[in-house]
Order: C-alpha cells, then structure tokens, then sequence
C-alpha cells in the first residue's frame, strides 16, 4: 500500500497487488492526476468504481453509508473441487461435540498412505483464504483443524467437510464496514488457559476494532 499527504493534510492511498489495483481517496482531481501519470507509464484498463478484487466482491452504499464485502462466488468454487456444493449446510462452524486429537491421527503407515490421498491441506488452504479476507467467523476452527495438516485422520477430514458445510449455509455473509464516528481503535483478546487437555497448551485469539468495525483478527 502506497500513501500520498496532499497540501490539505488529505490522503491518495494505492493498493497494488501483482495486477489488480484499488485507488482511494477525496480528492477527486489528484486522484485523476494519479490514474494519468500512471497511464503514461503503464498499459493500464480503468474498470471505474470497485467491485470485485482478489475474490472479494466490494459493495458501497452511498445512502446508508456502508462498504460490504462479500465472497459468496469465490466460496462456491472453493466447495466444487471437494463435491460439497449440494452438500446440507450446517449452522455452527465446529460442532461442540467435535473434539480433534492426535490420537485421531493414522498410526501404521498403510492407514498414512490411505489417508494421504484426502486433499486435507488443500481444503485448509481454500477456507483459510477466506478466513483472512472476510470471515473472522473462521479463525478458530481454521487454528484447530490446521494442527493435524501433517499427518490427518478420519475424524479430522470429517471437521474439514463440516467446515465446509458451514461455508455452503453462510456464503453471503459479509464483512460490513460502517459510515466511522470514531477513530478509536480497540482490541479485545481472550484464552482457554490450557484447553488442550493432550499437551497442556492453550488457544488464545483476538479482534482489533476501529471505529466499532473489525479490521484484524487471529
């Protein structure tokens, strides 16, 4: 991300990721200035106001005053390659009942090569991506099932399609972003304090908020 301060205290911001760019800022004649001097230098396509960039689909509401993002077209195809997208949605993305161990993992090398075929990495990688752009929902059971990557059993592949289950019933779910009253930033954080009964770890997470609105999450 590239910043500009105009005379006025006032900022362009310049978000460049490989070929997709998003321009940002209230100062429409700079920012013509801007799209011009990179248009000398570059071939570039103008695609005019925001819509869609890196799987996310960007939704402004100029009345209301709320920017949306969505992944509703990126999550049906992430359910496509695992044959889950006729699959019955699930409400909850974990069930409670679902405890994960390592004693579910293989233990012979015939049960390593069987379970070797189950596109477990694969699976994780599609949710995580999703995880980190707009679905804060999914950060705790994206760290759990994500402990087993290296040698996954039945019973973790199991949590995997229930995840994805979760996906199918929530794929319009969005990430809101509301007109700021605040500038305040706040973060909340919080642990199970040793809720890994195998190794005597715990599982910690946060959320920072700016303006009332999540921004970051783990």
């Amino acid at each position: 991300m590239y910043t500009r301060q105009l005379a006025d205290e006032s900022r362009i911001y310049l978000i460049l990721y490989v070929d997709d760019m998003l321009i940002a800022g209230s100062h429409h004649a700079e920012i013509g200035k801007l799209k011009q001097s990179l248009h000398d230098k570059f071939a570039m396509k103008e695609l005019g106001q925001a819509r869609h960039i890196l799987g996310m689909r960007i939704e402004r509401n100029r009345m209301s005053k709320t920017l949306e993002f969505s992944q509703s077209n990126y999550i049906h195809k992430v359910l496509k390659p695992f044959n889950m997208d006729n699959t019955k949605p699930t409400s909850t993305p974990l069930l409670m009942t679902i405890r994960l161990s390592d004693r579910d993992s293989p233990s012979t090398e015939e049960e390593r090569k069987l379970n070797g075929k189950i596109p477990y990495a694969s699976a994780i990688g599609s949710i995580m991506y999703a995880m980190v752009a707009t679905r804060p929902d999914l950060a705790y059971v994206v760290g759990v099932v994500s402990r087993y990557m290296s040698n996954p059993g039945r019973k973790h592949w199991e949590a995997i399609k229930h995840i994805l289950r979760y996906l199918r019933g929530t794929k319009d779910a969005r990430l809101t972003f509301k007109s700021i009253n605040s500038t305040k930033v706040q973060g909340y954080t919080h642990s199970d304090y040793v809720g890994n009964t195998e190794n005597r770890k715990s599982t910690s997470g946060y959320v920072f908020t700016y303006g009332g609105d999540d921004i970051s999450w783990r």
